[in-house]
């Protein structure tokens, strides 16, 4: 392959040529393939960002339904505990357990 403009007789010449043209209707398919790669971009950031709310409001949820039952053991446990104290002290006091139930 040769790019000089001399010519050898018994051999071929070939000339490559290094521009490329593109024609407007090449440009709009370019253009409407960049647009729709942009467009299919967007969406798939959108629905991302959305399921990472969503996964965010569910764990909250879950956050706050185990603050409440954390809340609830809490009172449970000092309700027993003074339960466990008001029999103890019952013996001390030589208070005696009503047997007609």
């Amino acid at each position: 392959m040769t790019q000089t403009n001399s010519w050898e007789p018994g051999y071929r010449k070939r000339t490559i040529k290094k521009e490329i043209k593109i024609g407007p209707l090449s440009l709009k398919f370019i253009s409407i393939a960049l647009i729709a790669v942009g467009a299919l971009f967007y969406l798939a950031q959108s629905t991302q960002g959305a399921a990472q709310k969503y996964q965010i409001m569910q764990l909250s949820s879950q956050a706050s339904q185990l603050e409440a039952q954390g809340k609830d053991l809490e009172v449970e446990a000092v309700r027993l505990k003074s339960l466990n104290e008001i029999k103890n002290s019952s013996g001390s006091l030589g208070l005696v357990a009503d047997s007609s139930n």
